[in-house]
């Protein structure tokens, strides 16, 4: 086995070796030698292999062997020539020599490796350049040439290395040549010893002060001076001795440069976040396929919209199907509950209804963590999973899919302000300060919201960023592109065959009771005819209200999705809807109740009334049974889906004729009484601009009553547009009397 510990005199003339036994022994404890007392005969000290130089190292493991004395159990080490050719035995050793002086040259650092290997091209530069003058036999004439080329610039094969070395002298080259004949690179490395260690260092109370300066002001950071002036007050207190300004430069440079991510952390918690924080594994390590895990954000846009004449910022609030990368988006004035519904409609309409056991990543912010958003969710039976709040990296897609949008399009686009103050510093410096005031101001506003989009075309530009260029773009992870991905995993979403019944889902009010044949949701009353029957009163139901016709709503008991209401403003009713209906319910109702006075039982078994909801249903079924598979690709067991969709087949009974007379008379008598209105107005309008016109003109020959003049004064305050014209008249009066005088 190879030998490990060496005594003095075996080291004696070894490679990097001194010739006497005490020059060893005194290089090894200036180098600090790993060293034991010499075990076997002798005494003194031996020497541990790993701690000599490397060359030595390199030189003693080829050449030298261990022998263990088996009566003692002791290695001995032995230098024994080996029974090879001297030529091989070099070989092996430079071999060795420049595989140990590479793996040093690998730990040196970048700026120390640079200038090593500029000075070995500059050596190879030279033996190449020497070929031609050492064949005629003048190597010196070559060499006096090559240092003339070179410090005149005239070498363009080397010409990079110019910044690193700009000028050679023979003997510089020489003794380059020789260093890496012997060592190879590591010849060449500039081995200088540092500089003296930092006073600061030497202080520790010194030191803890300004890492406690810098980090709590992070500014002083780059500011050398003011930091020193700053321990300069503390100096009496703690007995410092304050170096330089230069060497409290270096000091603060090398611990910005030591302590780069713990000053992060520290002093711009986002930067370390965004930068250095560690990624230790996947964020979604299960997913496997598309609708899997969806994640949702909302950020406002980097660019100012043209809105009804005013430049605003609206929201982006997207998704993302973390498995293929494929987004949608909706521009939104804001980030509320009802963008994230339509785009959630705009997402199961276009990818499907999700995987069970879906994951539905979501912020902590208030919209996102709201009751209709939440119930939304429940209804839908998807899994909601909220990030904790400030915690980007727990929904990476979509943040990474934000950054991604805006350095691609939002930068390009009109309006563009920045996504960060120094940005939009930037943006606000192209202008003088004449234009960022007064009339200049303006004109720089006008300029801007002729230039600026309307929300409608920002989001058809999204929409076609998305179609045409992201989805065609590959991921710098999955290598692919999201069209790509979802065409290669062959997958069947689970279809919406009938939008409408996200119409009614996604427009969700909120809940509420049903009350007197009706119930109050946003502002609106509404009410149906089955509401008048006594099984529906005080019962809670959900409102659903039509996105296409806000005076239609859908009603749904609590307790599930199996029955439902279709009602209507209970304004319409009279104005274009028969009240017949209406009526005939609510007798019933009232008669039905006279009778469960007397026995509720009886009634149960004589009118139906436990029954009529179920033979409603069954109805219903019946004839909707044969549509439960229409065009669905794959079958989903979406509860809340199904009951939405049966909801959804049901229409209106067609008004009939004689109706339809009813409405339009009923309209025409209702125009003419307007008119009938209108026209009295107008004339008691007329009337009493004559009478004031009248009382205005006799003041200027009478006094009036006080009646008069108060009922002329009250129609005065009354009538601002009238009063100008009754000035006038005074007026003209006044000054036709001023020329008769």
């Amino acid at each position: 086995m190879n030998h490990k510990w060496f005594t003095p005199s075996e080291l004696l003339g070894k490679p990097h070796m001194p010739n006497t036994v005490q020059g060893v022994r005194y290089k090894a404890s200036k180098e600090s030698w790993e060293s034991r007392q010499r075990q076997g005969k002798g005494g003194g000290k031996e020497y541990n292999i790993e701690s000599l130089p490397a060359e030595t190292q390199a030189f003693m493991s080829v050449n030298c062997t261990s022998i263990i004395n088996f009566k003692t159990n002791v290695s001995v080490g032995v230098c024994v020539q080996k029974d090879v050719a001297i030529q091989e035995r070099k070989r092996k050793v430079a071999v060795a020599v420049k595989t140990t002086s590479m793996q040093r040259f690998m730990g040196l650092s970048e700026e120390q490796q640079n200038k090593a290997k500029a000075k070995e091209q500059i050596v190879q530069a030279l033996a190449s350049y020497l070929i031609p003058y050492e064949a005629a036999g003048n190597k010196k004439l070559g060499i006096e040439a090559f240092i003339n080329a070179f410090n005149h610039n005239e070498l363009s094969s080397i010409a990079e290395i110019y910044p690193i070395i700009s000028k050679v002298t023979r003997p510089v080259l020489y003794r380059w040549q020789a260093a890496y004949k012997k060592e190879g690179i590591m010849g060449l490395v500039d081995k200088r010893k540092s500089p003296n260690t930092n006073k600061i260092d030497t202080q520790h109370r010194l030191n803890e002060f300004i890492n406690a300066l810098i980090t709590a002001k992070p500014h002083l950071l780059n500011q050398p001076k003011k930091v020193r002036e700053m321990a300069l007050v503390k100096a009496a207190e703690f007995n410092w001795d304050i170096p330089s300004i230069g060497s409290f430069k270096r000091w603060l440079m090398k611990y910005a440069t030591k302590n780069e991510v713990a000053l992060a952390y520290i002093t711009n918690p986002t930067k370390y976040t965004d930068k250095y924080r560690p990624l230790f594994s996947s964020m979604y390590p299960q997913v496997d396929g598309p609708n899997q895990v969806w994640e949702f954000d909302s950020t406002p846009t980097d660019v100012e919209l043209n809105v009804d004449g005013k430049l605003k910022r609206h929201c982006i609030v997207a998704a993302i199907d973390v498995y293929t990368r494929r987004v949608q988006l909706i521009v939104s004035p804001a980030s509320h509950s009802e963008a994230i519904c339509l785009l959630l409609r705009k997402c199961l309409l276009e990818w499907g209804i999700p995987e069970e056991g879906a994951i539905m990543r979501t912020d902590n912010g208030s919209d996102y963590v709201s009751k209709r958003t939440t119930t939304i969710f429940e209804m839908l039976e998807l899994k909601q999973s909220r990030a904790a709040a400030f915690s980007g990296w727990e929904k990476p897609f979509i943040e990474r899919f934000f950054g991604t949008m805006s350095r691609v399009l939002m930068e390009k686009m009109p309006g563009y302000i920045g996504h960060s103050v120094n940005d939009r510093q930037q943006i606000e410096a192209m202008y003088t300060f004449a234009m960022r005031i007064g009339d200049g101001k303006k004109q720089v506003q006008a300029e801007r919201l002729g230039l600026a989009l309307t929300p409608h075309q920002l989001q058809e530009a999204l929409n076609n960023y998305l179609e045409f260029d992201y989805n065609h773009v590959p991921h710098d992870k999955t290598k692919k592109t999201p069209f790509e991905l979802y065409a290669q995993s062959g997958y069947k979403k689970r279809a919406i065959t009938n939008e409408h019944v996200l119409d009614y889902l996604l427009n969700y009010i909120g809940t509420s009771t049903v009350a007197r044949g009706g119930v109050r949701a946003g502002n609106v009353k509404y009410t149906a005819p089955e509401l008048m029957e006594v099984s529906w009163q005080r019962k809670k139901v959900r409102v659903f209200v039509d996105p296409n016709d806000i005076g239609r709503a859908t009603l749904y008991p609590i307790e599930g999705f199996e029955t439902y209401v279709e009602a209507v403003n209970h304004e319409l009713v009279n104005n274009g809807i028969s009240p017949v209906l209406y009526r005939e319910r609510r007798k019933q109702a009232q008669k039905d109740l006279a009778v469960m006075r007397k026995t509720a039982k009886k009634l149960q078994e004589e009118f139906g009334i436990n029954n009529l909801y179920a033979d409603e249903l069954a109805q219903k079924k019946a004839l909707n049974d044969s549509l439960r598979h229409i065009e669905r690709p794959v079958e989903h067991n979406n509860a809340s889906i199904k009951g939405l969709e049966a909801g959804s087949q049901r229409r209106q009974n067609p008004v009939s004729a004689n109706e339809l007379a009813v409405i339009e008379r009923q309209r025409l008598e209702m125009a003419e009484r307007k008119q009938r209105a209108a026209k009295h107005e107008s004339r008691i309008v007329r009337t009493d601009h004559e009478k004031a016109m009248i009382l205005t003109k006799d003041s200027l020959n009478r006094t009036l009553t006080q009646t008069e003049e108060k009922w002329l004064k009250q129609y005065r305050l009354n009538n601002v547009l009238q009063r100008s014209r009754l000035d006038r008249v005074l007026k003209s009066a006044d000054s036709a009397h001023r020329q008769v005088r």
